[in-house]
């Protein structure tokens, strides 16, 4: 059980009036009305997919595939990285430890 030893990269754009944050590793995504609710929301995200998968005998992301190629580019394009301290992470349950985010603001026009 360890997505412990892979990099977490997560892009945040503006969708209308909500923020979005999409991780690339795996197709999860969250949309929130401001940064520290967005964060908020995909730690929120992501300890309940361990916690059910765990709790269903699965192994927690196994089947997840990446984000769409536009995530990605997205990620690639943007050089405006936001401080990992912001993130309320790592995220922890049990013996699956969740690596502190590299996180990238999309640039307005890349959604």
């Amino acid at each position: 059980m360890k997505p412990s030893t892979k990099t977490m990269r997560v892009v945040i754009f503006q969708e209308g009036e909500w923020l979005c944050a999409q991780v690339l590793e795996y197709d999860l995504a969250v949309q929130a009305k401001s940064l520290s609710s967005a964060y908020r929301q995909l730690r929120r995200m992501l300890e309940g997919h361990i916690a059910v998968r765990l709790a269903h005998g699965k192994q927690p992301f196994a089947d997840l595939r990446p984000a769409p190629e536009k995530y990605w580019a997205m990620f690639r394009r943007s050089r405006i990285p936001l401080p990992t301290q912001l993130f309320p992470f790592p995220v922890a349950h049990r013996k699956i430890r969740i690596p502190r985010p590299e996180v990238r603001v999309a640039g307005p026009l890349a959604a």
